[in-house]
């Protein structure tokens, strides 16, 4: 008879829901340490996780800058045979999906500013190739199609003659810069000229200097040091980057740097996430010896409920409401723990890195909301689990026999 009723009765769910949040409550001791300990378990993994996608990005921008992966660098195996010259330039502009193209010569020199000369790498780039890097300008502008006897420094070749400190005040400047051409080509003469300082740059710690690329024609600088290619979209990169080497030429894209770097971090945030799934083991073992021991303590209470007309489906349910609860708030808690926590550790390591010189900040954590959402599902999934032998056992009390034990 009891079996019939519990079939056709129901408990609604905002019930069962209440209860559940109910015993959890009464048992605020358990509860709180069940809770704390998946905090810990989850926290460990998204703290760690959070630092690896953190680091990836840190080391990816440090590296690529801000150059678009959807420029390929050309460059030839053996000049002697195979040379970038203008043909080389007109076959690839007409490769399709080839965007934009930059030549650039690239030569040691030498240049002057007042009585302080130094020694440097001159590069002649045109308005392509200049699009297509990333050039950190200081102070001024980069140079414009129309200019011709204009320069941009970088801070290195300003500091190696010691005229780094007020590096707005070289803008306009005169540069005196000699370019000998016997390297490519013994019966070229040099560039000498004086050029107009336009821009100041940051790129590295090497003194280079950027003429435009009209000096170098003008002088008879028949083959290219480099080209660079901008595809429309990165899925043309691959296509181009064939077409190219088909030609005899070589290739290089950011987009081999950052396969690199993804294969070393996927490695590196594997290991991470073991390292915090020895936390996240303990909490899952917490949160079943909860589950159990509250069934064993609720065997009466859960066979008068049955027998009041509740459904021993209902009893199951009960159970996965609890373990819902108990995984996703000790998900959230953890969440937010380790995303404080980050934000402390991020400010201590740029304040230290402030206090010795380094003057950009970074971050070294990173939370992708996709991160957050997953962590909170997968914590809830895994309630569900550890949930599934208690909520099975709870579905199967016999009333009548529960109510006679007690």
């Amino acid at each position: 008879m009891s079996r019939h009723i519990t079939d056709k009765s129901a408990v609604k769910t905002t019930i069962l829901f209440d209860v559940a949040i109910s015993n959890l409550i009464n048992k605020k001791l358990r509860t709180t340490l069940t809770v704390f300990g998946i905090a810990i378990g989850i926290g460990a993994i998204f703290f760690l996780l959070s630092f690896g996608i953190g680091m990836q990005r840190l080391v990816t921008d440090e590296v690529i800058g801000n150059q678009t992966i959807k420029t390929i660098d050309v460059s030839s195996s053996n000049s002697q045979i195979l040379k970038i010259d203008d043909i080389s330039v007109d076959r690839i502009s007409k490769i399709p999906n080839v965007e934009q193209v930059g030549r650039a010569y690239y030569y040691p020199g030498s240049y002057k500013i007042n009585s302080s000369e130094s020694d440097s790498i001159i590069y002649g780039v045109d308005k392509g190739y200049q699009d297509l890097t990333y050039l950190n300008l200081v102070e001024g502008r980069l140079l414009e199609q129309q200019d011709k006897l204009s320069v941009v420094l970088n801070i290195a070749a300003l500091e190696s003659i010691g005229l780094a400190d007020k590096p707005g005040e070289l803008v306009d400047k005169i540069v005196e810069i000699t370019v000998p051409l016997a390297k490519a080509d013994k019966q070229l003469q040099p560039i000498k000229n004086d050029f107009t300082v336009v821009g100041i740059i940051d790129s590295g710690s090497g003194a280079e200097l950027f003429i435009p690329a009209d000096n170098f024609d003008d002088a008879g600088v028949a083959e290219l040091t480099q080209l660079k290619a901008g595809a429309v979209t990165v899925d043309d990169v691959r296509g181009i980057r064939t077409q190219i080497e088909s030609l005899g030429l070589q290739t290089a894209s950011p987009v081999d740097t950052i396969d690199q770097i993804n294969q070393v971090f996927r490695f590196f945030n594997i290991i991470l996430i073991g390292f915090g799934s020895i936390g996240m083991v303990v909490a899952v073992l917490g949160m079943f010896n909860t589950l159990t021991i509250s069934l064993l303590e609720r065997t009466k209470e859960i066979g008068l409920m049955v027998a009041l007309g509740a459904r021993s489906v209902d009893m199951r349910k009960l159970f996965m409401f609890e373990a819902m609860i108990l995984s996703f708030s000790g998900a959230l808690i953890g969440i937010i723990g380790a995303f404080l926590l980050g934000r402390i550790v991020n400010l201590g390591m740029n304040m230290l890195a402030d206090g010795r010189g380094v003057q950009n900040s970074f971050e070294l954590f990173a939370y992708p909301p996709i991160i957050v959402i997953g962590m909170l599902l997968f914590m809830v999934v895994v309630g569900l689990i550890v949930v599934y032998i208690p909520a099975k056992r709870a579905e199967k009390i016999n009333p009548i026999d529960s109510l006679r034990r007690e």
